[in-house]
C-alpha cells in the first residue's frame, strides 16, 4: 500500500470540513497550499497558506478583518496539526 502524500492528506482534511460548503477553494501546488474563502463582498477574505521551503514550511492564516498569524514549521506532522488547527477557524468564519 504507497503512503498518501502531503498534499492528498491536506486535500483530505479539506474535504472533511468543508464537503458542504460552495465558497470555499483549495489550490494545491508541489510548494504551495491556498485554502481561501470566496466573497464578492470582502475583496481581502480568509484565507490560509502553506508554502514549502527546504528547511521548514511557512503557514499563514488571515481571518478576513484584523488578524493575521504566521507559524513556521519543521516537518509535514506539525504541518499538517496547525493546517486543522486553522481549518477549524476557517469553519468557524464560515459559519457566522
Amino acid at each position: 500500500m504507497q503512503a498518501y502524500t502531503f498534499n492528498q492528506r491536506v486535500e483530505n482534511l479539506y474535504k472533511s470540513y468543508f464537503s458542504t460548503y460552495e465558497n470555499i477553494s483549495i489550490s494545491l501546488d508541489e510548494d504551495l497550499v491556498k485554502i481561501y474563502l470566496i466573497d464578492e463582498q470582502n475583496l481581502d477574505s480568509a484565507s490560509l497558506e502553506l508554502k514549502k521551503f527546504k528547511q521548514c514550511h511557512q503557514i499563514t492564516f488571515w481571518d478576513g478583518y484584523s488578524q493575521s498569524e504566521v507559524i513556521e514549521t519543521l516537518n509535514e506532522m506539525e504541518s499538517a496539526k496547525t493546517l486543522k488547527r486553522f481549518m477549524k477557524k476557517l469553519l468557524k468564519i464560515l459559519n457566522r
